[in-house]
């Protein structure tokens, strides 16, 4: 029997262990002698000793990893929390984008398609009321989350596209391709170019300030400075690799930007110069790199994109306490093979990553400057 209708439901049905479950728990209840509308009290005494050991495990600073999701769309190429972070959008080799309860680790409603190649770059808009994609069919699409549609004609780029970024207003969207475009977008369903594109020779997705500034990395180990509403450069680059610039990251108050390539070096924004010496990450090159939306921790993941066999290589996770930055200890990435996508959750504790092997994983991370409060945890 179906919990939400009462029906009677097929044995094949796909949400019969849901609402079997539901069902024990309402069992449960009434032989405790639990009476409706009565204050919500752990379901049993097994499922409090269950809560009080992961939230004691959380106050201490640990991390708990949930089990994978997404198991059956192929390669997980992109992925991003909502801007409160109920949902997870991944985009996936097989031309599809998919949402994801976070909490029930389900998917939220029917694919997404559109695109007629491998999508390589998801992001939702600040007000959480659209999804940009970008795929390597050299176009970007808006999607309008509550109807689950597309809103307007593709956005047609130069090249593969495998970063989009919403400015901090939502007025306006970047597609990084051979170059990277500003559209905009103030209204969605008619988004159109805004001057001639910028930067050129790129070999990172950009990041933008709160501020309007915009960051590229490029081969040769540079990373420059942009007026993202202007189109033009700010000082001179900032060198400092030996290698190409693969990740950048900006503090959410915009005063710090690290760079990642063979190591990650740290940016003083006011200064342009070098805050701290590099930091140094477990795998060969950093793919991916994020600072938490409180600013704690600096999250990057390392390991050789030019494997010749990336479903073997291994790939590492790396935590920094960024008071200190002193590395704090980090849970396994769990993954077979390479790693490209990852993301915070807008409250700062979780943390979710995408591989080569199909999998979402989503997990708590330890918390910075001597672990969590009460507050940071309860729901």
């Amino acid at each position: 029997m179906t919990y939400d209708t009462g029906k009677l439901a097929p044995h094949q049905h796909d949400e019969l262990a849901v609402w079997r479950d539901r069902w024990q728990r309402l069992t449960i209840l009434r032989q405790a002698g639990a009476r409706p509308g009565q204050a919500a009290s752990p379901v049993s005494h097994h499922a409090a000793l269950s809560e009080r050991v992961i939230l004691a495990a959380l106050r201490r600073g640990q991390h708990v990893q949930l089990p994978p999701t997404a198991t059956d769309l192929g390669r997980v190429r992109a992925l991003a929390f909502s801007p409160d972070g109920s949902y997870v959008a991944t985009g996936h080799g097989a031309k599809i984008v998919q949402l994801w309860d976070t909490v029930d680790q389900r998917r939220a409603g029917a694919a997404l398609f559109g695109h007629t190649d491998r999508v390589m770059a998801v992001a939702f808009s600040p007000d959480g009321r659209l999804l940009a994609t970008g795929s390597d069919d050299g176009t970007a699409r808006i999607w309008d989350l509550e109807s689950r549609t597309l809103i307007s004609e593709p956005l047609e780029c130069a090249g593969a596209v495998d970063s989009v970024l919403f400015a901090p207003d939502g007025k306006s969207l970047y597609t990084k391709g051979r170059t990277i475009r500003r559209w905009d977008i103030t209204d969605p369903t008619q988004p159109h170019k805004v001057d001639k594109p910028f930067a050129s020779n790129l070999s990172s997705a950009p990041a933008i300030s709160a501020d309007g500034l915009l960051v590229t990395g490029h081969a040769g180990g540079t990373a420059q400075l942009w007026d993202a509403y202007g189109h033009t450069k700010i000082d001179t680059p900032l060198r400092g690799h030996a290698w190409d610039v693969t990740a950048l990251a900006l503090t959410p108050d915009g005063n710090v930007l690290a760079t990642g390539s063979q190591d990650i070096q740290l940016w003083d924004m006011s200064t342009r110069q070098m805050a701290h010496e590099p930091l140094e990450c477990d795998g060969e090159i950093v793919c991916t790199m994020s600072f938490s939306p409180d600013g704690r921790l600096l999250a990057a993941i390392s390991g050789d994109p030019a494997s010749k066999n990336p479903e073997e290589t291994h790939y590492s996770l790396n935590l920094w306490d960024t008071a200190t930055w002193r590395e704090i200890p980090s849970p396994d990435l769990a993954h077979d093979g390479h790693v490209e996508a990852a993301a915070f959750s807008s409250d700062s504790r979780l943390y979710a990553t995408g591989g080569f092997d199909g999998l979402l994983r989503i997990r708590t991370l330890p918390a910075a400057h001597g672990g969590a409060t009460d507050s940071a945890i309860r729901p």
